[in-house]
């Protein structure tokens, strides 16, 4: 998975309800679940790693992610997940340039497009896609035969719970936050990102294999150590072939400079307000791995352990 389809994980709700199967557990076995002691804090808060998709396993929450839920005032995903906010952040994936996708692109990728999206389902065509930037595009083909399975991702559900229980609401980021980082990109740089991932797609296909359903298995099995070795190597891609420097680039600014504004979002909310229990729901990327926002909120003073049970 390339930095542009780890975007798609970080940035775009995912529907997955056709990866859970019959003989699933009705839970992670282990949630990806900090909690946030020390400093000055007279309640605990909780850092919730998602993933952003709606598997019925992945959203099921584990007993101890619902005591921690239960526990807290506020509730904060990544980009605030209500409807006015949601609707905003899908207008601002639209082309400005008054050109099509396939104008924008050329003949090749569209022909390599509508084989892609043919392979999803044979009635499928580049049409509804036209209006998209080009990086909005590689984010959406890989992952649109999980979309149309229907489905609210994990995240969309957090919020929703946090709704219905009259809890207080908020978000870590701002959604132009993260669209920025991609509208930074030159077009010649996100028909760069299209073409690796369509390539990409094109030999897990014959390789009869998908990266999300790895990231998925790992997710369930609450085995932190697992999802971040699949994080690595399916990052390592593009990182070491001939387009390194923008792989490395977006890695950058997707994760650790994300991972640092984040953490001082969160010290900051801590701080201000000892005396409430907080929970934060974000990408398990954003918790695991070096460089994390478990350990830049440690290094703060903060007594960050995982809770498993």
């Amino acid at each position: 998975m390339n930095p542009i389809l780890r975007a798609a994980w970080l940035a775009i709700t995912i529907a997955l309800p056709g990866l859970a199967r019959a003989e699933d557990p009705a839970c992670p076995a282990k949630p990806m679940l900090w909690q946030i002691e020390g400093k000055g804090l007279e309640k605990p808060s909780f850092l919730f790693g998602t993933l952003h998709v709606g598997n019925r396993t992945v959203t099921t929450f584990h007993p101890a992610t619902v005591r921690a839920f239960n526990c807290a005032q506020v509730v904060y995903t990544e980009i605030p997940m209500d409807a006015a906010s949601q609707v905003a952040a899908s207008a601002a994936v639209l082309r400005k340039d008054g050109k099509k996708l396939s104008e924008a692109i050329g003949k090749d990728l569209t022909r390599q497009i509508e084989g892609e999206l043919r392979a999803i389902q044979p009635q499928l065509d580049i049409a509804p896609l036209e209006s998209l930037k080009t990086w909005t595009a590689a984010t959406v083909i890989p992952v649109l035969r999980f979309q149309l399975t229907g489905g609210k991702a994990l995240d969309a559900l957090v919020w929703d719970r946090a709704v219905a229980a009259g809890k207080q609401t908020a978000a870590i980021e701002k959604p132009a936050d993260q669209l920025a980082i991609f509208d930074e990109l030159s077009e010649d740089e996100q028909v760069i990102l299209l073409t690796e991932t369509l390539r990409q797609l094109q030999e897990g296909r014959k390789k009869g294999v998908d990266p999300i359903d790895a990231l998925v298995a790992a997710y369930i099995e609450g085995d932190a150590a697992k999802l971040e070795a699949e994080v690595d190597k399916q990052l390592s891609d593009m990182q070491e072939g001939e387009h390194k420097e923008l792989g490395e680039r977006l890695l950058k600014r997707l994760l650790r400079d994300r991972n640092l504004t984040m953490a001082e979002t969160i010290a900051g909310i801590l701080a201000a307000k000892p005396g409430q229990s907080h929970f934060f729901a974000a990408g398990t990327g954003h918790f695991i791995g070096k460089e994390s926002i478990v350990d830049l909120l440690a290094a703060k003073g903060y007594r960050v352990t995982r809770t498993t049970e």
